[in-house]
């Protein structure tokens, strides 16, 4: 008995860090596309942002521990296409008819 433990102990060092299987992937990305799509359709802003973090969350869980090539290659590619931030380039000014109420302190 001891003999068969270890050796399917061994097997499982040889496949180093266990994945995460496509079913529950998949159904971790519909999760997370439904908990983004409530928050941003949620009227309650506190709820809707909690909501959002959350899809947030369960991406990156997805992301890193999921282990899947494709979506960390398309998480590359977006990251990449983010526009650079600029130097000495100044932010648009607000306009006067927003509803925004600024407070001088």
């Amino acid at each position: 008995m001891g003999e068969q433990y270890g050796a399917r102990r061994g097997k499982l060092k040889t496949l180093g860090v266990l994945r995460m299987t496509l079913w529950a992937t998949l159904m971790l990305l519909g999760l997370m596309t439904y908990l983004w799509l409530a928050g941003r359709s949620n009227p309650d802003d506190v709820i809707g942002l909690l909501e959002q973090i959350l899809a947030i969350t369960l991406g990156l869980v997805v992301l890193f521990i999921g282990r899947s090539l494709f979506l960390e290659v398309l998480v590359l590619v977006f990251a990449l296409r983010l526009p650079a931030a600029r130097r000495n380039h100044p932010v648009a000014a607000r306009s006067k008819a927003g509803k925004d109420m600024l407070m001088p302190f």
